[in-house]
């Protein structure tokens, strides 16, 4: 425990000693993917749109599809279409899905600047991790107009929306951390993540409601950390029935918990790691 407490302490001296270097990391990796194209960052708005209508005509207008099972009061709400339903899943687990599988293979794709340049690698782990959420920042921005828009979204849902958004930032940078450390010992890591991840979301009510989950099922998928993450994200967008208290609070401490071991696993290997590449 107090090897995870003074890994915490680290990490926030780290950051701050070198927000300078992390802003520039973070806009590098956002600006890279968008270099040599004329629209640039336009283009994640205008792909969000585009699949978020598609979904719309598909599942709400085509299949008539609506998202049952989430406790919404209908006299003050209208009804969720599918396809809105989607993609608030959708979003926040892709955000947490591109960070991760970067943050895997991080040190090795920058293998030249970790192995001749004494930058520390939390920050250059958390550069990149910035750099992509603010790709996924601007689709989270469209689903957000689009919820507002409908008439999902209103103000006493907001406080569980920012929860939503702080509690998967701690999932994203204990889980980058851990695993970028793990990714330089373990080439194949990248790939078993990638495996896991589709695991992830189909065990997690991303693409059906809790509802729907056959009792016997039930225990499994809310033992998923994504499942009350979820739940917040769809109270503060979609007015849904609060997720469970101690689900919440487990999902809170589990999230700190990761991102103390992440830190202390890239302390414990900052030596180790150039040699590994």
């Amino acid at each position: 425990m107090k090897r995870l407490a003074t890994a915490w302490a680290h990490l926030g001296v780290v950051l701050y000693r070198h927000r300078f270097l992390l802003r520039q990391l973070a806009w590098r990796s956002f600006a890279s993917r968008y270099a040599g194209s004329y629209l640039g960052w336009l283009w994640t708005p205008a792909a969000t749109a585009i699949q978020f209508g598609l979904y719309v005509v598909v599942f709400s207008w085509i299949f008539g599809m609506r998202a049952e099972g989430l406790g919404i009061d209908l006299a003050r709400k209208p009804p969720v279409g599918f396809g809105v339903f989607l993609m608030t899943g959708l979003v926040p687990f892709l955000a947490f899905n591109d960070v991760v599988l970067r943050a895997a293979r991080v040190f090795r794709a920058q293998a030249a600047l970790v192995q001749r340049v004494r930058v520390p690698l939390e920050v250059l782990v958390l550069g990149d991790a910035i750099g992509t959420l603010l790709h996924h920042g601007i689709a989270a921005g469209v689903v957000l107009g689009v919820c507002t828009a409908l008439g999902h979204l209103d103000l006493i849902g907001l406080p569980w929306l920012l929860g939503g958004l702080i509690v998967l930032g701690i999932w994203i940078v204990g889980a980058s951390l851990a695993v970028s450390a793990v990714g330089a010992l373990i080439p194949d890591l990248p790939e078993a993540l990638g495996l896991a991840f589709q695991v992830l979301l189909y065990g997690s009510p991303i693409i059906y409601s809790l509802a729907l989950v056959p009792e016997r099922l039930r225990p499994v998928i809310e033992a998923n950390p994504l499942t009350p993450l979820l739940g917040m994200f769809r109270v503060g967008l979609l007015g849904a029935a609060r997720p469970d208290g101690f689900a919440v609070a487990v999902l809170v401490g589990a999230g700190c918990a990761l991102l103390a071991v992440g830190a202390a696993l890239v302390d414990r290997f900052r030596a180790t790691i150039p040699d590994l590449l």
